[in-house]
């Protein structure tokens, strides 16, 4: 009776050992950010509302550019009888003069043309970035929400593309997270070096 005990601990001791030295499976997740992103209906509604403002753009800058035409139509006619020698010379000299103006015209519609192209260029520029920074916010915090729900350790995009500014791993534990501890090693006996780099910062 006492040996049949006593192989009986044995036996439950090994197993918690056994246990103890197994690694606890991650749970982890997937997912396709790329296509969330696409399909999601507020992506569409920003994308549509882009267009929109590209397609003011594009008509303001068509009526600067017709103007610009105009004016260089006009200087041509204006140069070519300033250089007509059949004409009176001082007709010929009123219509350099005017020939000269229309050249000034041209080169400010020029200036406003690129500068038009430059700050709504920025403004667009700024207004894409925006509405893409609130969409993937939105489905990150989906991400993350729905990973906290399912009990996932980690979460990783198999896309393959960072379309939204995602990276590969979407959400994880933080106890998962060993960079502090790698840096400790990593700095381990150079923390004069490391206060120098921070006091020059």
């Amino acid at each position: 009776m006492k040996l049949k005990l006593g192989l009986l601990i044995m036996f439950l001791c090994g197993s918690l050992l056994l246990q103890a030295a197994t690694p606890t499976v991650q749970k982890i997740g997937v997912v396709n950010v790329e296509r969330i992103f696409n399909e999601y209906y507020k992506t569409k509604i920003v994308q549509s509302q882009l267009e929109e403002q590209q397609n003011v753009y594009r008509t303001h800058l068509a009526t600067l550019n017709k103007q610009y035409v105009e004016l260089q139509q006009q200087y041509n006619v204006l140069l070519d009888a300033a250089q007509n020698v059949t004409i009176k010379e001082a007709e010929r000299q009123e219509k350099s003069r005017e020939a000269a103006k229309k050249m000034a015209e041209i080169k400010n519609t020029e200036v406003a043309m690129n500068e038009y192209l430059t700050e709504k260029g920025r403004l667009f520029k700024e207004l894409e970035d925006t509405k893409r920074t609130e969409i993937t916010a939105e489905i990150l915090g989906e991400i993350q929400r729905r990973a906290t729900i399912e009990d996932f350790d980690v979460v990783l995009d198999y896309s393959g593309k960072t379309t939204s500014d995602f990276g590969s791993v979407v959400f994880f534990k933080n106890s998962l997270d060993i960079t502090n501890k790698v840096l400790e090693e990593l700095n381990r006996g150079n923390k004069a070096a490391i206060a120098e780099d921070t006091n020059n910062k």
